[in-house]
């Protein structure tokens, strides 16, 4: 049976938070002589609680105490080294989140994009899929379409070359019509020059 998640916050029941502070304390004594134990290393631990004016001690007190005073006499910088307040660790901990969500925000925008290619290409219907993915396409190809706004603007204000590669792409851009009145399909080279293929990209 899995267990249920646990909200980090406080217990407001005075008896469960009693129940609770008991099962940790001991699970707590039970990690530290695992450390001890498998590790080989001086393990101490000292905590005050609300249900005992003595504080409970690991391993005991004059192990805990020679410790203490072991680590007390430790030149300071090997003393700071492995050592972090919670301001500090807090900050380490929000970077690592904000690192790890801009690498899924990026893996999620290539994957649109290749989506975005299938249903250029008709290989896929944007209609079948689910409206959380029809969100992001629509937000991929407005990105996109900014992008091709923007190289236009840049391109009409003398910013670009009229020489360069993209001028025949700026031209190609606006939809006409053939000789049979029928809407023309935008040109294959169109796609590909503004929106470069990610798929090698992910493969890699």
């Amino acid at each position: 049976m899995p267990r249920n998640k646990v909200n980090f916050t406080l217990i407001e029941d005075e008896s469960k938070r009693k129940v609770s502070y008991q099962k940790r304390q001991k699970g707590l004594f039970k990690k530290c002589e695992e450390l001890k134990t498998l590790c080989d290393v001086e393990v101490a631990d000292v905590v005050y609680g609300p249900y005992r004016n003595e504080p409970y001690i690991f391993p005991n007190n004059d192990a805990a105490r020679t410790t203490f005073i072991k680590f007390k006499e430790l030149p300071t910088l090997e003393k700071s080294k492995n050592m972090v307040t919670i301001e500090e660790f807090t900050e380490q901990r929000i970077e690592k989140l904000e690192e790890q969500l801009k690498k899924r925000k990026e893996n999620r925008v290539k994957k649109m994009t290749n989506e975005m290619y299938e249903v250029l290409s008709g290989k896929k219907d944007s209609a079948d899929m689910h409206p959380f993915d029809q969100n992001d396409l629509s937000c991929v190809i407005k990105k996109n379409l900014k992008e091709v706004h923007e190289l236009m603007r840049k391109i009409v204000d003398g910013e670009g070359s009229t020489s360069n590669a993209y001028q025949p792409i700026v031209e190609s851009m606006v939809t006409g019509r053939t000789n049979f009145g029928g809407p023309r399909d935008p040109s294959p080279l169109l796609f590909a020059q503004i929106f470069p293929p990610v798929g090698p990209i992910l493969l890699s």
